[in-house]
């Protein structure tokens, strides 16, 4: 018999209804090119042979079902729902985020509609790469369990080396190649750095994902259970109750976790290859991985650490304020010699990351150093 709950009403009503608006969206974005390709067609009869797509029409047209999510989203009033067995999790919380990856979206469809021109069908495959990335972002702050957080970052790394394959339309246009003293502080979006920030990030995302399996691996060994809520009542009771091998087993992942965390969005100390890879990238790739990969991914390891993870991470407080002030030392030490505006991008977004965590830890720190 089927029962008729909040969870089949949210799935029917809110999530189909957002996944159904950016499929539609993704094709419309495909369609743009050959539209276009039409119109110059038929206006090649009367002498017109040059046509570009308005960046104002494209912005409406991009924005318009953005806005309708958004209407979607205030529109929705429930308490609070689990669904498809217990993976996702829609409350207050998630609206609230929800509505700031709306905004945030829109004004990053602003930003690159007004400043690229619709020239080649590499801009479209871009657009359609960013708008997976609000879906699959939106269903980042829904997991309800850590096995479904790590297939979305995984989902969100893997499209994030799709958005720098499809941004070559930018990074074809060099600063004066012809005069390599301007624009030097820009550092030249060459070919060379171009091919070398992929493999960069393709490595780097190599790496975490192994390393986030093994902690899948130990952390499922030791816990039996990936579900948010059970974490940390588990964790107070290895703690208090069990032997010195098994309180390090459980240290070891949660080490294995935070190594991950930190070489996935670059944190220091584990931040060598992000200037690097900040220098090959074109400015349109920065910053959609500023604005919407790394700060809501920054955004969404806040909210874990200090939420599902409260009591673990503010029982390794110490060893993570040591890892904090490791990096504010070295990244202090090489700011002033930050001359290309790319690299000084990537280490002042590292800074603002350290700053954080220091902050959401420091009066946890200060109570554990009284108690010691």
């Amino acid at each position: 018999m089927f029962f008729l709950t909040f969870s089949n009403l949210w799935s029917f009503t809110f999530f189909f209804s957002v996944s159904y608006v950016i499929l539609v969206t993704s094709l419309l974005i495909y369609l743009l090119p050959v539209i276009n390709n039409q119109l110059k067609y038929s206006l090649s009869k009367n002498k017109t042979y040059f046509l570009m797509l308005n960046s104002s029409d494209i912005f409406l047209i991009l924005a318009t079902p953005v806005t309708i999510i958004l209407l979607i989203n205030f529109a929705w009033t429930s308490p609070e729902i689990s669904a498809w067995f217990g993976h996702v999790v829609f409350t207050s919380f998630q609206t609230k985020i929800f509505t700031l990856l709306n905004l945030s979206f829109i004004l990053f469809l602003w930003v690159f509609s007004h400043t690229t021109y619709y020239s080649s069908k590499e801009i479209y495959d871009f657009l359609i790469t960013t708008f997976s990335f609000f879906y699959w972002i939106f269903l980042l702050f829904c997991s309800n369990s850590i096995f479904s957080s790590i297939f979305v970052i995984e989902v969100l790394s893997t499209l994030i080396l799709l958005l720098i394959v499809t941004s070559t339309f930018s990074s074809t246009y060099f600063y004066r190649n012809t005069n390599l003293s301007f624009g030097h502080l820009f550092q030249q979006t060459t070919p060379f750095s171009y091919i070398q920030s992929i493999l960069y990030f393709f490595w780097v995302s190599l790496i975490s994902s192994l390393n986030l399996f093994l902690f899948c691996l130990f952390f499922y060994i030791k816990v039996l259970t990936f579900d948010w809520y059970l974490i940390e009542h588990i964790f107070n009771f290895v703690v208090t109750s069990s032997s010195s091998k098994e309180i390090f087993t459980l240290s070891l992942s949660w080490y294995i976790l935070i190594f991950c965390l930190f070489l996935k969005c670059g944190v220091a100390p584990l931040y060598i290859w992000k200037p690097t890879f900040f220098k090959g990238i074109p400015f349109y790739t920065v910053f959609m991985y500023v604005c919407l990969f790394y700060f809501f991914l920054f955004l969404f390891i806040i909210h874990m650490l200090t939420s599902y993870f409260s009591e673990v991470y503010y029982f390794y407080s110490v060893t993570s304020v040591t890892f904090i002030f490791i990096g504010l030392f070295v990244l202090l030490s090489i700011v002033c010699e930050t001359f290309y505006l790319k690299s000084f991008l990537a280490i002042s977004s590292l800074l603002n990351s350290l700053f954080v965590f220091l902050a959401i830890i420091s009066p946890h720190l200060v109570d554990t150093l009284l108690l010691l």
